[in-house]
């Protein structure tokens, strides 16, 4: 049996389980929650028009943010070297792997070690280090075993040996501030940003301004 009931005064709080349970029909239905009075109130309420800019009140409040959010994270792979905590986006790593000795290239040095066979494929082998003036002290035992990071950008691709790698990061955009001044003149050139993790300072570096480096200073 359906029961009349008004806005202001719902049975399910009056006489229903919210209220003093002598409403006849808890005996048949046992909650308010499968009464029929109960049903057609919410159908009554899921029915009803809503408020004027209802829909795009709640558009703004809960899709923008998260979008804004998503768009704003930066996934970089975090590593050292020396004592410099660096960073690159992930859209440019191609592995992290083993160190091997680079091949040198007659009459070619500095920047460009050599190269390095990775599975029977050859990349030209960079001195990160030299580019962004950090200095690198010799691996000791102890130390956390260093790696080689290969790296692509389009159609350019080459490796690097990094001191220690981290792992992938996710960084807020806006969490980004300016390189330190004391930093050398080719490292703050070179850095987008820097980022905090563990307390420590990271530096993202700007993948596109270092592949053009590179390239232009190995031709």
């Amino acid at each position: 049996m359906a029961l009349p009931v008004a806005a202001n005064d719902v049975c399910w709080n009056r006489i229903g389980v919210r209220g003093d349970r002598t409403c006849p029909e808890l005996e048949k239905v046992t909650h308010c929650h499968n009464c029929p009075v109960f049903a057609a109130a919410g159908r009554r309420f899921l029915d009803a028009p809503s408020p004027p800019d209802y829909l795009d009140e709640w558009t703004v409040r809960l899709s923008d943010p998260e979008e804004r959010a998503a768009s704003d994270q930066l996934s970089v792979l975090v590593f050292r070297l020396g004592d410099e905590w660096l960073a690159l986006p992930v859209g440019v790593l191609v592995e992290v792997t083993r160190p091997r000795a680079p091949h040198r290239i007659p009459h070619r040095g500095g920047l460009l070690a050599g190269l390095v066979n990775i599975r029977g494929e050859l990349h030209l082998c960079v001195r990160l280090d030299l580019l962004l003036g950090v200095a690198t002290p010799e691996h000791q035992s102890g130390e956390p075993s260093p790696r080689l990071i290969v790296v692509r950008r389009d159609t350019e691709g080459w490796a690097f040996a990094a001191d220690e790698v981290d792992q992938v990061h996710r960084v807020p955009g806006q969490s980004l501030a300016p390189p330190a001044p004391t930093l050398s003149r080719a490292h703050t050139k070179l850095t987008r940003g820097v980022f905090r993790l563990d307390k420590r300072p990271v530096g993202l570096l700007d993948d596109a301004r270092v592949f053009q480096t590179v390239r232009e200073r190995i031709r």
